[in-house]
């Protein structure tokens, strides 16, 4: 059994589309086209903080810590560890006495369950980097001049960088409304914080 084999035949075919989507996906994010952080349910924040408007994740997820990270890192380390075990597994299908289908079933099924855990391993160092401690960084980032990444700032997304204290830039969520001349490398000042949508309100910047 062949790697192309396994790649384009059932069990093997269905994580790999996913992949091949979020390989896609993260591509148009390095470009600035998509806010990875705004994609899928908003379960980030700090441990110790509240955020309204909120959307729990699910139990297993949380217990394993999986909720303290961005919905589309999650699900990104869950399908590449989902498609690994799927690919490594798939020739040992052959000895199955079962019918491809249901062979095929148990092994994504059983393939699923395990990339869970092996996902939340392998995220735990990162946790750190994207727990955001919102009380210190919105006293800190209001009035402050940022650049933006994004292509774009709308209503609804924009992502921007801005230097909190000499040396440490961090990147935010922004907004601004409509229309606007923000684009990618644009200078704004940075207004009000949205606590609804965990976002910084921006406006038009062409001082020194």
């Amino acid at each position: 059994m062949t790697f192309v084999y396994v790649l384009t035949h059932y069990p093997g075919m269905v994580p790999t589309v996913l992949v091949g989507v979020l390989m896609v996906f993260w591509l148009l994010v390095i470009a600035g086209l998509f806010d990875f952080e705004s994609v899928g349910p908003d379960w980030l924040g700090d441990a110790d903080l509240s955020h309204d408007g909120d959307v729990g994740a699910p139990a297993v997820l949380a217990a394993l810590g999986l909720d303290r990270l961005p919905f589309s890192v999650v699900v990104t380390a869950i399908a590449v560890w989902w498609w690994l075990l799927t690919m490594l597994a798939s020739p040992l299908l052959a000895w199955l006495p079962l019918p491809t289908w249901l062979a095929g079933s148990v092994l994504l099924f059983a393939a699923f369950a395990a990339s869970v855990p092996l996902a939340a391993l392998t995220l735990r160092p990162l946790k750190p980097i994207f727990i955001v401690h919102e009380a210190a960084q919105q006293a800190s980032a209001i009035g402050k001049v940022c650049r933006i990444v994004t292509s774009s700032v709308e209503e609804n997304f924009g992502q921007a960088e801005v230097e909190i204290e000499a040396g440490n830039r961090i990147r935010v969520q922004v907004c601004a409304t409509e229309p606007n001349r923000l684009a990618k490398d644009s200078r704004a000042l940075i207004i009000e914080h949205d606590k609804l949508r965990n976002r910084y309100l921006v406006a038009e910047y062409d001082g020194p």
